[in-house]
Formats: structure tokens, C-alpha cells, sequence
């Protein structure tokens, strides 16, 4: 349940942002730069959690 939570969070600021970056500026390659480097962010966060909720199940179940 703290994934979702996480990723429906996550979901939100990168919208808030991009369409932040993208009213205030004109510059195309900033804003796909931008959209790259907050997706990498949240594809890591995602995978992090994900990694640690794995782990903790695995020592829950030894």
C-alpha cells in the first residue's frame, strides 16, 4: 500500500512540474531534458521501494 502511495505522489509532482517547466519556459529541449531527468527520478525511487519492500518480505518470511 506505501508503493501506491509513493507512486500516485510521485505521478502528482511530476505533473505539477512538467506543466510548471513547460508554462514558464519556451525552451523545448529544457523541458524534454526536464521530463527525462524526472522520470529517471521516480523510475529509481519506484525501484528502490519496490527492492526494499521485496526485502523485508523475504526477512518476514524466514
Amino acid at each position: 500500500m506505501e508503493i501506491i502511495k509513493t507512486f500516485i505522489t510521485y505521478l502528482v509532482t511530476y505533473l505539477i512540474t512538467y506543466y510548471s517547466i513547460k508554462h514558464s519556459l519556451a525552451d523545448n529541449l529544457l523541458i524534454s531534458t526536464m521530463n527525462m531527468g524526472i522520470s529517471a527520478l521516480i523510475a529509481a525511487t519506484i525501484t528502490a521501494l519496490l527492492a526494499a519492500d521485496l526485502t523485508k518480505n523475504k526477512k518476514n518470511e524466514a
